[in-house]
């Protein structure tokens, strides 16, 4: 197995392991990062920050696809509006780490279910369904628990795919194909978003391997969608960010709502209190989870640490602060420079992005020292 084939946690975990036996492979590894960076600076396309920045653009597209879905759902949203079906909410079940859709949608009258996954191409749609069928086969597993969190029971399970319409014939093809061979673990229906003049949610019924009955769902979404839906994303009060949103995504919703306050409150612009920043993760009017406390402490530590290790904040006494924090609270302080929120913004982005291209280029060269050492122990077994 190539180091390429392990994910950033394993590689660190592998890698302290090898340092652990000689030193000599740290300094080979620091040796390979300053290579990295070096080419990183010469190099205009293929970088490393090309890449994260890519991937960022990536999570917040999903993010708002996953904003306008769920906008229906929302108190006065059309669909919500005119229907029993509501928002129960996003990624459910991610507090136990198991397999979980985007969304989360029910009927109280019926006791039915709707899990919804977003997705904003359909490069992978094998893939697609098979997190579906994971996500459904995780809520009957854990139904009993589930409905005591959402505080409604779950008679019937529906699910759905959210595409751009765009985007939608790779998946369509794929779906006819597991029907076609058994291998739909679940129906999957398929929900399109149109963006022609303005944006609209419709249901796709038009799938070859299903009867009429089977083309749509049993209830009154089917007439709803079936008709398409203008949404009200843009006019309506949407979630900051998800479970598993970019952990830059959050840092600039969370730290844009404290500067904004600290700024009203005429306080020190450039420090926070932990418990500041735990009430902007643990809101559900952020975080969309019902049990945004336990997900929001949990996203809190993963954090903290993030961005202390990105040199973008470092913990302060009071009595470096006018802030006046609880008892064994923690105080922090951002680490770059800046007199209005916008400036202290831009800095803490432009500080992530650059502190993580040297932490993926720590990681590459990592990769390349478990590489060698593989080789070299298989050379020794070999002889």
């Amino acid at each position: 197995m190539s180091a390429d084939d392990l994910s950033d946690e394993q590689v660190i975990s592998r890698f302290r392991n090898i340092a652990d036996i000689s030193e000599s492979y740290s300094d080979r590894k620091d040796e390979y990062k300053s290579e990295i960076l070096d080419r990183e600076e010469q190099r205009e396309e293929g970088t490393i920050r090309e890449r994260i920045k890519k991937g960022i653009d990536r999570d917040k597209k999903h993010d708002t696809l996953l904003k306008q879905t769920i906008s229906g759902f929302l108190p006065g949203g059309p669909i919500e509006s005119q229907t029993n079906w509501k928002f129960l909410g996003a990624e459910p079940l991610s507090e136990k780490n198991i397999p979980n859709a985007d969304a989360l949608f029910g009927n109280p009258e019926r006791n039915l279910a709707l899990l919804v996954e977003c997705k904003t191409s359909a490069d992978r749609p094998s893939k697609a369904l098979q997190q579906v069928y994971d996500a459904a086969e995780g809520i009957r597993d854990h139904q009993e628990y589930l409905s005591e969190k959402i505080g409604m029971e779950i008679d019937g399970l529906e699910c759905a795919i959210c595409i751009p319409s765009v985007e939608d014939r790779r998946l369509i093809e794929q779906i006819e194909e597991h029907e076609e061979n058994d291998r739909d673990r679940e129906r999957v229906f398929v929900w399109r978003i149109h963006y022609y003049d303005g944006e609209t949610l419709d249901l796709y019924t038009d799938i070859s391997t299903r009867e009429s009955g089977e083309a749509t769902h049993d209830s009154e979404l089917a007439q709803i969608l079936n008709a398409s839906v203008d949404l009200t994303y843009r006019r309506q009060v949407t979630p900051a960010f998800f479970p598993s949103s970019h952990p830059k995504v959050i840092m600039e919703e969370a730290f844009s709502s404290i500067l904004e306050e600290r700024v009203l409150n005429d306080g020190p612009l450039r420090y926070f209190k932990e418990s500041e920043l735990l009430s902007e993760l643990t809101t559900q009017t952020n975080l969309p989870h019902y049990d945004s406390n336990t997900i929001g402490n949990r996203m809190y530590e993963t954090l903290i640490e993030r961005f202390a290790e990105f040199d973008i904040i470092e913990e302060v006494s009071e009595s470096e602060t006018e802030l006046e924090g609880e008892e064994d609270e923690s105080l922090f302080k951002y680490r770059v420079r800046g007199k209005s929120i916008d400036t202290i913004l831009n800095n803490l982005h432009n500080r992530y992005i650059e502190k993580a291209v040297e932490h993926q280029a720590d990681i590459e060269a990592m990769r390349q020292v478990i590489d060698e050492f593989d080789d070299e122990q298989s050379s020794l077994g070999d002889f």
